[in-house]
């Protein structure tokens, strides 16, 4: 199942949530940010021990301080830019690892779209396709998508509403 949600994405107590990451796991500004200052220095201590993943590629840690159990950080950039292919492989890659670590439920931001300027709308397009892809491959996992503002949960809303 695939779904919008709006708000804050540190605030989701479920499974895990997803960090828009850069392969090198430095939590800086816009969602890693926000889950580096929720979650506390354990996170970044842990992305620290970890070590650079590809872009493309996920990574997963503990929630520190967050109402969720983990934190899945999905590289979009860093190496490479932002794009098409690095949004829907982390997103794919992030729904695998939390099928393989029996995680049932996961939420997203809007991967590259902040600091790495994607379009929105086209990033939600890729993130839906990756997600229907991994339920087509059998990957059960309950993924929420979520926009901070109304405006950009209507955009999700409206691309779920849209997509086969």
């Amino acid at each position: 199942m695939i779904r919008a949600a709006r708000g804050d994405i540190t605030t989701y107590a479920g499974g895990a949530i997803v960090n828009a990451a850069n392969n090198h796991l430095r939590l800086g500004a816009g969602v890693a940010g926000a889950i580096a200052r929720r979650g506390g220095p354990a996170i970044q201590a842990e992305c620290d021990r970890h070590g650079a993943i590809r872009v493309g590629e996920a990574a997963l840690t503990g929630a520190g301080d967050l109402a969720c159990r983990f934190v899945i950080h999905a590289a979009t950039m860093g190496d490479e830019p932002v794009s098409e292919r690095s949004i829907g492989a982390a997103t794919l890659a992030s729904l695998r690892l939390a099928a393989s670590r029996g995680i049932a439920d996961l939420a997203f931001p809007i991967l590259g779209t902040g600091i790495g300027g994607f379009p929105f709308r086209r990033a939600v397009e890729i993130m839906v396709a990756a997600a229907r892809d991994a339920e087509d491959r059998g990957l059960r996992v309950d993924t929420v998508l979520y926009g901070y503002t109304a405006a950009d949960a209507a955009v999700i809303e409206e691309v779920l509403a849209r997509s086969p």
